[in-house]
């Protein structure tokens, strides 16, 4: 019969091997719902940045258009 000290250094190295290849793949899988949020609040960014350009054209007409009733009533009266 051999002797079990090397069964149970074979048996820790195992075990190490599957402690890190555990977390290798916890890393994985939190990296990878990491990068899922970050594409989810890249799209709600371009969103809020379409609707703010969207806005500011508006409010830019919106002046404009006063500005010239402005210089118009002016001329008639």
């Amino acid at each position: 019969m051999e002797p079990a000290d090397g069964r149970v250094i074979l048996f820790i190295l195992i075990a190490l091997a599957v402690f890190a290849l555990g977390r290798r793949f916890q890393t994985m899988v939190l990296t990878r719902q990491v990068w899922k949020q970050s594409a989810r609040q890249v799209v709600a960014r371009k969103v809020t940045a379409h609707n703010a350009a969207k806005s500011m054209i508006g409010i830019t007409l919106t002046a404009v258009f006063v500005i010239w009733l402005v210089l118009n009533l002016n001329r008639v009266m």
